[in-house]
This record gives structure tokens, C-alpha cells and sequence, in this order.
């Protein structure tokens, strides 16, 4: 292993990149009978040197030839064998084999000359009807048995065509805040392949975290905003159009060559071709420095829509492949920002961890993009989870960089106030709990519940429901945050504050509810429904015209009602069965979210059931790494864990205990045998690894 490390540090150098080249075509021919180039000349100008090389390129014999049709085939054979048995193997075989050809034959000498410059950043000047050239994978071109990713030469696309996006007036003439924003969105729509998109946004978010202001030194002012529930056509217009804007644009998604996949208002999958995302991108214009797509295919080609023709000077007008659009060079000209895409399928825990490096390297380290890129590229490679695999070249090919401004993009770019504190967002939520630090597991449920609460979805809101220490609160807090957009007003009951037999309490719920909705809800200001109104006496219910108009009033308004503990509540007041029935029943925008132990049968029956299950090892176990006692337990984790049964409740009670003394742990432990796992029902896989 430590020689396998030392050999995968001696590929993978970090390089500086302060060098800088221009990689250009000024000559070209086309082969009459399928169009493709045949014959053309490279031009290499490297910057500050007067530098200027030449490279001839001819396609005589008909392997040459079969070389390039199989680099243009190279995507549609990645997708072929990917996933099948012996994918990786074969994906890594047809790489290599592209990546040969391109040292030995679509570079020529320039390959050598490239790799002798490195560490380098090339941008592709390529004209407009050899731009179909700009999209093949030269970073592949081996030189001594190592691509030219390996040696530290990184490409750059799309620079002349971004360049020429005119920025409105109105977007420069904005003021911008005094920190970095960044928008993470993780979009996982109903029937598509599970992925534990929990675990990726809690890992990345605690690094941003860290980077951020009051996180580890060297401290930097970074506004972080996540939403990986719901993220609808809606939800991110709205984000988008937040006057302070958004420096960064992260998502994590789902997609096909030209296609990216958000969710509708249902929860179900709503594909979004170029034309579509743009529409909504379009007011990022001009503000945006960087976009981020974690998506599997998103700097990959469409397919020819057509043919267009050409013509040159003494040769006759034939047809020649219109130039395929990806998805990160379209955002790339349209916004006239950088783009790190993905060329093929990627890994859910890959993207993460180039993510996790990309950012670390932009802004702690203050490397210009391509050279964070490139660490990060490095920084995975040397990953043991990652190291060992089968697929070094298809690494390298992966991430793909977009923009005019890639080649000297640093974050930050501009003066900021490290002391500044960042002013937040008002989200109009009351009480509303803060966000979970990290949250893991439940995804099929969360999705399921995500669907239920969203305004056009047809149903008036879901029960969340499950055993005591499942996380019900957890994931109501959750979700409540990532359907903000959706809502003028969140307002969270709490559970009672009783815990032993259903006696009265001085403060029942329905009381206290009402006081919320009196001082939270303006609109609710002038009427409302007191304990006892229209019955008499304590605990009585009140009248049903009283209930009526309330009702009536909520149901108008774009609110979220969160009743935690709701088995608990109905039990100590009798005044919420009818209240939630009727508003449970109500037309209008307004949702309700309740937690409880049990699926509440007699109530609300038009409200859809969600249960919580017991979370797989796997996910007990990302939950006990970010656990300080538990990690410094040693031996004793194991034990633990077998003894929570996927409760994730439980964990936490060991945790405190932990935290107290090795022998209250011990303690734990003894009290608490071994437990069986309730039975899973059949669900779909959430691993690490699955693709984007």
C-alpha cells in the first residue's frame, strides 16, 4: 500500500500553474465523407515567453482515422459499458486507448512540449467551425504513460465565446456584499436512483463551515445556503433572485448529457434541458463567479441536432456536424462565469470529495481556479477510497473547465470585512428551530414527506411518524427549512413540555398555539378562537363557527403549521382533534407537518403517513464519526452501535454518556443489550458510491 501511495504522489504533483498557454488551430481540412477534420495545424503561444510552436497533424492511414471517430465516440462508449460487469475495467481500457491516441497522433509534438511546460494552463482558441474539437478530452494525451491531467496541464474551454457576454449595466452597477454567498442545492426527485444526498450536504457543509467565518483560521466570511428538499423551477428562481446574488453556485443533481434534473412541485422529476436551465440561470448573470455541477454528464455532448454548412476558400460547400452543446458551456456563454462540470459519470463521494478540495484550495489557500481545481483533482486521487480503484484516466478526464474567466478566477475577488458579521436572511420562521448541523439517512421518507408539503403537490400535508429517538423532530426541523422559499411564514409548535400521564397543564397547546398565531401571523391579529369560546369551561371545545372562521382565515395563507408531538398534544387537550381535522381538510395554500410516535389513525385521515425506519449501520455509523465521545471511545463504539438497533436517539444517549467518563459509558452499555433490527422494508440502496 505505501508503495502504491508513493507512486500515486509521484503522478499526481501539486502544481502552481502560474504559467499560462494559447493552444490554437489556424488550418484545417475536412474529410468529405463524414466531415470530420483530416488534416490541421496546432499553434502554441505560451504567455510572457514570445514562445510560438507549430504542429502539423495528418490523418493518413485509416487507424489514424478510426483513432478520431473513436475519440468523438468516446462518450457514447463510457456510457455503453458504465454500470455494466467489468465497467470500470472497460471504461479505463477505452480511455486509455483515446488517451494514446491523442499523444501519439491528435497532439504530435505538441504533447511532449505541453507536458516539458507543466505546471500550465491552456485555453483552446479554437474558430467557431472547429469548435467540436473544444470538447474532446486532450487532457488525456499520454506522454511516458501519464496524461497530461497527471502532469499538470489543465485545459480551458470557452473562453472567446464567454468573453463576449455583455454584462446589463444594472448587474455591475450593484453593490456587492462584504462576504462570499454560496447556493448549495442537492435535487434528488421522487423514482430516481437513491443517493444518500443527507451525508454529502452535512460533509461539505461542515467544510464550508470550517472556511467560513468563526470555523477553523484562517477564517474567511462565507455565507453558506443549502436546500436539498424541494428544490423546484420555483424555489431556485426565488433563491436566484435575492438582490445580494450568490458567488457561487453549487448542485448536486441527477442529469444526461444536456439534461439536468430538479424536482416539480409533486416531488417527482423535472428535466431541464439547456434552454430551460439558462432561463432560470439568467438572472445569476453578471453576479455569478463560479457554477458547480456535481451532475454525472453535465460537460458531456448532446447529440447533432442537425448539420450545418461550410465553406472554404477553393473547396466546395459540404456538410460538416453542427458543434454540440453541453450543459457547462452553455452556462458558461450565457452567464460569463467559470464552470467546473463533469465530462462523464460521477460517483456521489467523489464529487464530494473534489468538492471538499476544490473549495478548500479557492479559498483558504487562495490558488487561482485551475490550480485548486488540479489539487483537488490530486488531492481525491491520493484518497485511499479512491487510490486503490481501477480508473486513474478516467479521474483525470472527468472535471471539465468552462469560462472566460476560468484561467485567473480567484475567490475571493474582492476586498472583504473579515470581522463583518453576516446579516441574514429574515425568513419570516418564529420559533423555528435552526438547522440541523448535520443530517443523515431517512431519504426515501424525506423525500416522500418533501412531496406531500409542497404547494402543488394536492395533498394538505403529511404525519411523520416513528419510534421514540427515530429523529422525527429532526427531520420536521429539516424539511421545514428547506421549504422556506415556499411559505410567507413557518410557525413551529413545540411539544408540550409534559412528559409523565396526560394530566391538564397550566399551558395547554391549543392555548399557546393560539398566542403564536396571534403574535406571529399579522393577519390572525384581529379575531381569535380562545380556550372555552362558545362552550364554557375549562377544557371544553369551542364552538364550531369559531373553529370555522379560524380555519378559513389559516387556509388563505401561504403558512406552514409544524405541530410537534402531535400524538402528545391531542392527548392532553381535546380541542386539537377537530382543529387539525378541519385544517387538514382546507383548500388553500396552507400545509401541516406533524410529528408523532404513532401514525394518529383517527386523525386527519386525508394526510398522507410517513414512517420513520431504523437507519442501516452505514448511516449509524456517519452519525457516530461526527460524535467526539463516541470516537474516542475506541473499541467501545462497535458495541455500541450494536446495541442501538438504527435508533439514532439511542446513539445520542451513549453519547452523553461518553462524554462523561469512560464508566458511565461501561454503564450504558450493561443496561442496554444487544437489539434485533425491526425488519427493513424493501427500499432502495443510498451508498456512497452510486452515480449522480
Amino acid at each position: 500500500m505505501a508503495m502504491k501511495c508513493s507512486v500515486l504522489q509521484e503522478r499526481w504533483a501539486k502544481p502552481c500553474m502560474l504559467r499560462s498557454a494559447e493552444l490554437s488551430i489556424g488550418h484545417w481540412r475536412r474529410h468529405p465523407a463524414d466531415g470530420l477534420p483530416d488534416w490541421w495545424a496546432w499553434r502554441l503561444q505560451v504567455a510572457g515567453r514570445g514562445q510560438v510552436a507549430f504542429e502539423e497533424v495528418l490523418l493518413e492511414t485509416p487507424r489514424q482515422r478510426s483513432g478520431l471517430a473513436g475519440l468523438y465516440e468516446l462518450q457514447r462508449t463510457v456510457a455503453r459499458v458504465h454500470g455494466s460487469e467489468g465497467g470500470a475495467a472497460a471504461v479505463e481500457h477505452a480511455v486509455r486507448t483515446s488517451g494514446e491516441w491523442i499523444g501519439d497522433v491528435g497532439l504530435g509534438g505538441v504533447a511532449p512540449l505541453l507536458k516539458e511546460l507543466a505546471p500550465l494552463v491552456v485555453t483552446l482558441e479554437l474558430p467557431p467551425l472547429m469548435r467540436d474539437f473544444e470538447h474532446l478530452p486532450w487532457e488525456l494525451g499520454l506522454v511516458g504513460g501519464r496524461s497530461l491531467a497527471e502532469h499538470g496541464v489543465l485545459f480551458v474551454r470557452d473562453r472567446r465565446r464567454a468573453a463576449s457576454v455583455t454584462v446589463p449595466s444594472s448587474s455591475r452597477a450593484r453593490g456587492l456584499p462584504s462576504h462570499l454567498r454560496m447556493l448549495a442545492l442537492f435535487s434528488l426527485p421522487r423514482g430516481s436512483a437513491a443517493l444518500d444526498l443527507g451525508a454529502h450536504r452535512a460533509t461539505l457543509r461542515g467544510r464550508l463551515r470550517d472556511l467560513a467565518a468563526g470555523g477553523a483560521a484562517p477564517a474567511l466570511p462565507l455565507e453558506v445556503r443549502t436546500r436539498q428538499f424541494g428544490v423546484t423551477r420555483r424555489t431556485l428562481g426565488a433563491m436566484l433572485d435575492e438582490p445580494e446574488g450568490w458567488d457561487v453556485l453549487h448542485i448536486v443533481a441527477h442529469g444526461l448529457p444536456g439534461l439536468l434534473r430538479l424536482e416539480k412541485e409533486d416531488g417527482t422529476s423535472d428535466e431541464l434541458d439547456a434552454e430551460d436551465l439558462l432561463e432560470l440561470l439568467e438572472r445569476a448573470r453578471g453576479r455569478t463567479r463560479l457554477v458547480f455541477l456535481a451532475v454525472c454528464w453535465s460537460a458531456g455532448r448532446t447529440a447533432n441536432r442537425a448539420a450545418v454548412p461550410t465553406q472554404r476558400r477553393g473547396e466546395a460547400e459540404r456538410a460538416v456536424p453542427a458543434v454540440p452543446e453541453s450543459l457547462a458551456s452553455a452556462i458558461a456563454e450565457r452567464l460569463g462565469c467559470a464552470v467546473v462540470a463533469m465530462r462523464f459519470p460521477v460517483r456521489n463521494d467523489f464529487a464530494l470529495r473534489l468538492a471538499e478540495g476544490l473549495y478548500t484550495h479557492l479559498f483558504r489557500q487562495g490558488h487561482p481556479l485551475p490550480t485548486a481545481l488540479h489539487a483537488a483533482l490530486s488531492d481525491t486521487a491520493l484518497d485511499a477510497r479512491f487510490g486503490a480503484g481501477a480508473t486513474p484516466l478516467s479521474f483525470a478526464a472527468t472535471p471539465v473547465l468552462h469560462g472566460a474567466t476560468a484561467a485567473g478566477l480567484r475567490l475571493p475577488d474582492r476586498r472583504l470585512r473579515p470581522a463583518a458579521r453576516i446579516r441574514r436572511r429574515a425568513d419570516a420562521s418564529g420559533t423555528l428551530p435552526g438547522r440541523p448541523d448535520s443530517f443523515v439517512g431517512h431519504l426515501r421518507q424525506m423525500t416522500a414527506a418533501s412531496a406531500a408539503l409542497a404547494v402543488g403537490g394536492g395533498t394538505r400535508g403529511v404525519v411523520l411518524y416513528g419510534r421514540a429517538g427515530l429523529g422525527a423532530t429532526t427531520c420536521a426541523v429539516q424539511l421545514a427549512h428547506d421549504h422556506r422559499e415556499a411559505f410567507d411564514r413557518i410557525l413551529w409548535h413545540p411539544r408540550p413540555p409534559w412528559y409523565g400521564a396526560p394530566a391538564p397543564s397550566r399551558a395547554e397547546p391549543v392555548d399557546s398555539l393560539l398566542e403564536q398565531l396571534a403574535v406571529e401571523v399579522p393577519p390572525l391579529r384581529e379575531r381569535r378562537t380562545g380556550r372555552g369560546e362558545g362552550q364554557g369551561g375549562p377544557g371544553a371545545v369551542p364552538s364550531a363557527p369559531s373553529w370555522a372562521d379560524l380555519v378559513s382565515r389559516m387556509s388563505g395563507l401561504r403558512l406552514l403549521l409544524v405541530v410537534d408531538a402531535a400524538d402528545r398534544a391531542l392527548a392532553h387537550d381535546a380541542r386539537w382533534g377537530p382543529f387539525i381535522d378541519r385544517l387538514a381538510s382546507a383548500q388553500g395554500p396552507l400545509r401541516l407537518l406533524l410529528t408523532s410516535r404513532t401514525a394518529l389513525p383517527k386523525r386527519a385521515p386525508g394526510l398522507p403517513r410517513v414512517e420513520l425506519e431504523s437507519l442501516s449501520d452505514d448511516e449509524m455509523r456517519q452519525i457516530l464519526c461526527s460524535l467526539p465521545g463516541l470516537t474516542a471511545a475506541g473499541p467501545s463504539a462497535s458495541r455500541v452501535l450494536s446495541r442501538t438497533g438504527g435508533n439514532p436517539g439511542r446513539l445520542m444517549d451513549a453519547e452523553r454518556s461518553a462524554r462523561t467518563s469512560p464508566a458511565e459509558l461501561e454503564g450504558w452499555i450493561r443496561q442496554h443489550p444487544p437489539r434485533i433490527r425491526r425488519p427493513f422494508r424493501k427500499k432502495e440502496a443510498t451508498v456512497p458510491g452510486a452515480d449522480i
